[in-house]
């Protein structure tokens, strides 16, 4: 059962045709009813991966969505250094879900609340300002 949870970590790091021939390779070596059944439910596994990968990146697209209209006249540099203490690249790269040390970033619920706080506090701001 080792080997088999050794190959399906390796597996699980292929794609492709390298996918196709180890997962086939696989097929011949664990015939047993208990490797099968580990083998399913890696494959479950991975499908509940895939579905929250899914979910996150259908969140973020709506954040990106969201953010587009006032992103012309909102400055994004301004709500990274002083809502986030962050650089505008690492906020940009959140928005988009961009791809950094080989994994794709978002924003985090805690990032989320940080950038509507910046938003409601910068609305009120300029909803309070009137120019004599």
């Amino acid at each position: 059962m080792n080997n088999l949870k050794k190959d399906l970590a390796e597996l699980k790091k292929l794609s492709g045709i390298a996918f196709a021939r180890k997962a086939a390779e696989m097929k011949e070596i664990y015939t047993s009813a208990e490797e099968i059944a580990e083998i399913h439910r890696f494959i479950a596994s991975g499908f509940d991966e895939i579905e929250s990968e899914l979910k996150q990146i259908k969140e973020e697209v709506l954040v990106r969505d969201q953010l587009a209209e006032v992103a012309k006249f909102v400055n994004l540099s301004y709500i990274a250094e002083n809502y986030f203490h962050k650089s505008k690249t690492w906020l940009s790269q959140r928005i988009h879900g961009h791809v950094v040390s080989g994994k794709p970033r978002y924003l985090s619920n805690k990032d989320k609340e940080t950038l509507n706080f910046a938003l409601k506090d910068m609305a009120d701001k300029l909803g309070s300002l009137t120019v004599s």
